[in-house]
């Protein structure tokens, strides 16, 4: 009878011991594997956070080379639209200035004339209009659904002029509407391309801590790599992650699989032994 059960009871002891350290080594191996991957994710996220940066910057850049023109001609700017039509690219829905912040000219005009607004006093941007003048601050707004069709972002760069006495007034603001996501499209494309999903988020204003999304995934991304950056004030986030997720499920269903048949047959051979040493006694 002992011998009966020795025979049932160390094989199922051999079985569920090595099952044991199956599942601890199948642990250990999927949270290096997450460790490794979110470390790519983080790599990727800095990378291509750098890149939605500079495509920003090239964008902001449009106001700061009018700013100039501008401030060069002591608050006249002649040939506007000669001027923005060599400025335009494919990520531009608009380029306008504002005098006194009133949106007085428009390129491309056409389906734009809706935009010729007065920004101080203009019940949704009057606040953020007031905040740009008074602070001297780019301000970024968006994504604001267009009229045109489609989404842009919004940038409004204020312009002051300097008198004999060095004085500053305030001019205006010269302002482009950059379209989204076509300002994004090599950073985005890339990040599909290696396998992510991806959420582009920005807060509100400087003052608001609140992010709203931007462009890439609107359901919540489950515990993603995030990625924080500063543009101008305003705080973006980049949030990423494998549409695989960070484990390799298939690789660790066929490591439990192998690994399963391997402990099996351990536990039938330890049966057999057993089996044979018992059988030899009893000759």
């Amino acid at each position: 009878m002992k011998k009966l059960k020795k025979r049932f009871i160390v094989p199922a002891v051999v079985f569920i011991l090595g099952m044991c350290a199956l599942i601890g080594a199948i642990y250990v191996v999927g949270k290096s594997q997450e460790q490794q991957n979110r470390t790519n994710a983080k790599l990727n996220a800095m990378t291509y956070t750098e890149r939605i940066y500079g495509e920003l910057m090239e964008g902001i850049g449009v106001t700061d080379t009018l700013k100039q023109v501008v401030i060069s001609g002591d608050g006249n700017i002649n040939k506007f639209y000669d001027i923005a039509e060599n400025m335009m690219d494919d990520s531009i829905q608009s380029i306008q200035i504002a005098p006194n912040g009133v949106v007085t000219e428009i390129y491309p005009e056409e389906r734009n004339e809706s935009s010729k607004i007065d920004l101080i006093n203009d019940s949704g941007m009057g606040e953020i209009s007031h905040y740009a003048r008074d602070n001297d601050t780019v301000i970024i707004q968006g994504p604001l659904e267009l009229k045109q069709g489609g989404y842009g972002i919004a940038v409004s760069n204020p312009v002051y002029l300097e008198d004999e006495n060095g004085q500053e007034s305030f001019w205006g603001f010269t302002i482009v509407i950059l379209k989204v996501p076509e300002i994004f499209s090599e950073s985005v494309e890339a990040l599909s391309s290696f396998g992510y999903k991806y959420s582009l988020q920005k807060c509100a204003s400087p003052w608001d801590d609140t992010y709203e999304w931007v462009y890439g995934s609107k359901e919540e991304l489950n515990d993603p790599v995030i990625y924080d950056f500063n543009v101008y004030g305003y705080k973006w986030r980049l949030e990423i992650l494998p549409k695989s997720g960070f484990y390799n499920n298939r690789y660790l269903l066929y490591l439990f699989i192998g690994g399963g048949v391997i402990v099996l047959l351990l536990a039938g051979l330890t049966a057999c032994l057993l089996y044979t040493s018992d059988a030899a006694d009893d000759r």
